[in-house]
């Protein structure tokens, strides 16, 4: 395998690796925020309120957290002149 296809090979790896670990960053964030409103609505005796909304915060927290990567990411390829995809000179 030359050199360039092997580096772009590898290159290819680290991103589909970075977005796995987006995925399990997001699964965290739903459930670090639900289980500090389940011990929340513990101490208040208002099961299960704070623990729903606090999925639903930790999700949209996730949710936003990916999509400003990838809004990132896009950019970031965008200004690299879509080099690697067969595009620009």
């Amino acid at each position: 395998m030359p050199t360039e296809e092997r580096n772009r090979f590898a290159r290819g790896l680290g991103e589909g690796y970075s977005y796995v670990a987006a995925g399990f960053a997001f699964a965290f964030a739903i459930l670090l925020f639900g289980a500090l409103g389940w011990l929340l609505d513990g101490w208040l005796h208002t099961r299960p309120a704070f623990a729903i909304a606090g999925g639903m915060l930790g999700g949209f927290g996730g949710f936003m957290s990916i999509y400003y990567r990838v809004q990132r990411d896009i950019a970031k390829h965008k200004r690299d002149g879509g080099r690697g995809t067969g595009e620009g000179p």
